[in-house]
């Protein structure tokens, strides 16, 4: 296969599929390029991405005002992207924090349209069986809060894309090289040739950049505990949780996997982080099933939470937050045609869509006219 587009988006996870889909919407002839999840993570030589998993909390409010103006347009969006691809993705259970930043977040959120308060502990628990003992003030967020699927939002993105003209590639992008009209991609697929690019590779694709970003890519596990009633169980972002080995946790309420089996995520921050550096590195971590204390901590932390529930097993898995220089998504050009739109720092899921509407409008002739200074999302470079 061989073929020509103004616009080439590699990376097809949550901003990339999005990015793709606004471009193509806006009338650029663009390809998104990125494969699917691999059949077997422990043997994959990758690339791993992030949304190859159930489920992702979503909320309006946030840590910042930025990040809850963020995820609002988004939020605003789900249901129109539902509706025209036929793939529903959004389940709004609600959300509780328990922070001691708790009323920043009430404030970023009330601007942006959240119905946040706050509750009592004896609240949360007789509504929720959530049992929060850490001493934080707590708030909690109804609907549309509560939850994603990633995958289902990837495909949501990918199908929209496609029908608006998108050529997608399910294969990854194996070399790079500049030519004198643009760009060349090179894969499993062939090739094809692109005037700009948008690189949206998540922890991966490091190769494929001459420039390289200020980035720290942090390991993580995470914890799926079965259970059999999933009852009114909300998400949970949460401070202090009760194992000290850990700083912060959150989860997501129990979802049905594709083993069929219901299942309560739940991940957070080790006090001992762990980063990774090279691709080798990263694709050997993907290769675990995570980090064995901090598999424990998850664990006990969750039973001390929900201390009515009966779990019936328990599984763990790896993942990697991309951290940036400036707690936000570097979006932006690094060189000539070249952009990215790249760093999650472990919040970008819920504000997705709007992230890759924000990367997409670099590529327009009006360039970034938003309201959110560009400044915000500059990438830095090494």
């Amino acid at each position: 296969m061989s073929s020509s587009v103004d616009v080439a988006v590699i990376g097809r996870g949550l901003i990339g599929s999005a990015a793709g889909r606004h471009l193509a919407e806006s009338g650029v002839s663009t390809a998104l390029v990125g494969p699917g999840e691999p059949e077997d993570r422990t043997t994959s030589p990758g690339p791993f991405s992030s949304h190859a998993d159930e489920g992702r909390i979503t909320r309006i409010a946030g840590r910042t005002m930025i990040w809850s103006d963020l995820a609002a347009r988004s939020i605003a969006r789900y249901r129109d992207l539902e509706l025209r691809s036929g793939i529903t993705f959004h389940t709004m259970t609600g959300l509780a924090v328990a922070l001691p930043t708790v009323d920043d977040w009430i404030d970023a959120g009330l601007i942006n349209g959240s119905n946040i308060r706050k509750v009592e502990a004896d609240w949360l628990r007789e509504k929720t069986g959530i049992a929060v003992t850490n001493g934080h003030p707590i708030a909690f967020e109804g609907k549309p809060a509560g939850h994603i699927n990633p995958r289902r939002l990837v495909a949501a993105q990918s199908k929209l894309a496609a029908l608006a003209g998108a050529t997608v590639i399910d294969h990854a992008v194996t070399a790079l090289d500049r030519t004198e009209g643009g760009f060349e991609l090179t894969g499993g697929w062939g090739s094809l040739t692109a005037r700009r690019i948008l690189l949206a590779t998540g922890a991966f694709g490091r190769g494929l950049l001459e420039q390289q970003l200020v980035v720290e890519r942090r390991a993580r596990s995470v914890v799926m505990g079965e259970m059999a009633d999933p009852g009114g169980i909300p998400s949970l972002i949460l401070a202090d949780p009760p194992d000290s080995r850990l700083e912060d946790i959150y989860w997501v309420p129990p979802v049905q996997y594709p083993d069929g089996r219901l299942c309560l995520k739940i991940g957070g921050t080790v006090v001992e982080d762990r980063t990774v550096d090279s691709e080798d590195e990263l694709t050997d971590w993907f290769h675990t099933g995570g980090y064995d204390l901090e598999i424990d901590a998850l664990q006990t932390s969750l039973r001390s939470l929900l201390p009515d529930v009966s779990f019936t097993s328990f599984t763990s898995s790896p993942c990697v937050i991309t951290a940036t220089a400036s707690d936000y998504p570097y979006l932006g050009y690094i060189d000539d045609g070249v952009a990215v739109a790249i760093g999650g720092n472990g919040a970008a899921a819920k504000s997705s869509d709007e992230l890759g509407r924000l990367a997409a409008s670099l590529f327009s002739d009006d360039g970034w006219t938003d309201s959110l200074d560009a400044e915000t999302f500059a990438p830095q470079l090494r």
